[in-house]
């Protein structure tokens, strides 16, 4: 990876492995809704942001995880944070200003915060085409998941907007022919 991309703070890293998803009572339809807020571990995501922040654990480098799609899964240590190198940390996720399932607190970890205000039709026809590349799953059932998964994610999302310090919209044309 860059250098530059290693200043990132991604949050898909924090997805909740498959295993664990497994233990959860209705664990096939956790899955299924994987992707959701509450299929994350916000809690260490606060933490390794706070250790980012505040340096809470006096730490010159610190690794966070990053997400592994060949695997499906998450993958430990995968990003670097070298205090010594980066002075910004650019942190991205759907549910950064989410203030429900455990993510309340980390709107407070954050100094600025821009959300990207985006049309919830056109975002969700987009993953319908990103999906197809998916193994084991059929096209209906990816169009079938889009509907019922990420076009609900996305209205969560767009409900914690408020939260922001600035919305923008985004630049893509309203139409999916772009």
């Amino acid at each position: 990876a860059s250098d530059v991309y290693k200043r990132q703070m991604p949050h898909d890293g924090y997805h909740y492995t498959i295993d664990y998803l497994k233990s959860f009572a209705y664990s096939d339809d956790v899955i299924y809704r994987r992707g959701a807020p509450d299929t994350f571990d916000p809690a260490s995501l606060y933490r390794d942001m706070d250790r980012i922040r505040n340096n809470s654990l006096g730490e010159d480098l610190i690794k966070v995880p990053g997400f592994d799609h060949a695997k499906g899964d998450p993958e430990p240590d995968q990003h670097v944070f070298d205090r010594r190198h980066h002075d910004v940390v650019i942190c991205e996720g759907l549910y950064l200003l989410h203030d429900q399932d455990g993510w309340n607190d980390i709107k407070e970890l954050l100094d600025f915060s821009i959300f990207m205000e985006s049309d919830v039709d056109i975002c969700v026809e987009r993953v319908k085409i990103r999906n197809q590349c998916i193994p084991g799953y059929s096209r209906e059932e990816i169009i079938e998941r889009a509907e019922k998964v990420d076009r609900i994610n996305a209205i969560t999302v767009l409900a914690s907007k408020y939260r922001a310090d600035v919305i923008v919209e985004s630049m893509a044309k309203k139409t999916l022919d772009c």
